[in-house]
């Protein structure tokens, strides 16, 4: 669907076409031949031209558009806040004038997100901490966003000096800070492919790993195996795990038959998404403290329970049940 001309670009179309026809004509009218058709032909001509010319800029957007933070109040010093500022404008620049993908997205269906920097510590160019990055999928046919993924990177380590330049590169592995941010956004194109096609964000899955793999020659924290269960080798071998291939099939129910479906048929869509909890529990007794399972728990928790907030005290029972048996510390579910 071709996105609206805004009121000022109409005006200057309008104004441009009718520039065009005057002097089309102005130098015709000397022309005998000169016809009806020959106008005619030349409206539709311009007509065609401006509607492609419109639809090509609503659906060539790119497919992320990221808001980036970074809260460095623990690092002093006024260059440093200068620097912090240069970094925070070179990642927007960096995400979000990069191509992802190879799908075509229109401008209203851009994945939303954000990356949240907290600096704690700053050793010369060397600056440590945690990332907190959260991501959005719209709804269909309603103004509601739904939470995809949210999660803490405690193992934030990276090198950056003033005026650095940014790369990522497919095939090496140059930066930790660009590999990490790479990594992310690839884990949010999974999910989010997932969200609206059976395994759909395989492909996304397929190059985190591979970034993932990447990382092995470096001392890096964050990307080894066994180093611990919530790092990002962890949250990506659990998407390609086939013990927890399900919950890609539940993920996909979720949202496209369930959330979706709600703004047709509330109860339809809400039936769908409670015939589908239980099987979260039959993965939990596959996989305890999966990471990915834990995840999808703690970020659809607080939706489950307003969505269930009016159901039978048997229905939002066993919504709680399933929960805790995820989250069982979770003070939210007790």
């Amino acid at each position: 669907m071709f996105l609206k001309q805004s009121k000022t670009m109409k005006q200057l179309d309008n104004k441009l076409n009718k520039n065009i026809m005057n002097k089309y004509i102005k130098e015709n009218k000397k022309n005998a031949s000169f016809s009806i058709f020959h106008s005619s032909f030349f409206i539709l001509k311009m007509l065609f031209l401006s509607i492609a010319f419109w639809g090509a800029s609503s659906i060539c957007a790119q497919e992320i558009y990221c808001r980036v933070q970074i809260n460095g109040d623990k690092i002093s010093g006024t260059n440093n806040r200068e620097m912090f500022d240069e970094l925070t404008n070179k990642l927007i620049e960096f995400i979000n004038s990069r191509k992802w993908t190879d799908a075509v997205f229109l401008n209203e269906e851009r994945i939303e997100c954000s990356l949240i920097f907290t600096i704690s510590e700053m050793t010369g160019t060397y600056l440590s901490g945690d990332l907190q990055i959260q991501a959005n999928r719209p709804v269909f046919n309603s103004s509601y966003t739904t939470p995809l993924f949210n999660f803490k990177d405690v193992n934030l380590k990276f090198n950056y000096s003033k005026f650095d330049r940014l790369e990522y590169y497919d095939n090496s592995f140059d930066s930790n800070l660009t590999a990490i941010v790479a990594y992310y956004l690839n884990i949010i194109l999974g999910l989010n492919f997932d969200s609206f096609s059976r395994y759909g964000g395989t492909k996304y899955f397929d190059k985190a790993a591979a970034i993932v793999a990447l990382a092995q020659s470096t001392d890096d924290a964050g990307w080894k195996a066994f180093q611990s269960e919530k790092n990002r080798y962890a949250l990506v071998s659990d998407y390609q795990d086939e013990r927890l291939k399900k919950l890609r099939d539940i993920s996909y129910e979720y949202h496209r038959l369930g959330l979706d479906e709600m703004s047709m048929n509330v109860e339809k869509g809400r039936s769908k998404i409670y015939d589908i909890l239980p099987y979260l529990s039959d993965l939990n007794r596959a996989k305890p403290y999966s990471i990915a399972l834990q995840l999808f728990a703690e970020t659809k928790r607080g939706e489950l329970l307003d969505m269930f907030s009016n159901a039978t005290p048997k229905e939002l029972k066993e919504v709680k049940d399933v929960l805790r048996g995820i989250l069982p510390t979770d003070r939210n579910l007790q």
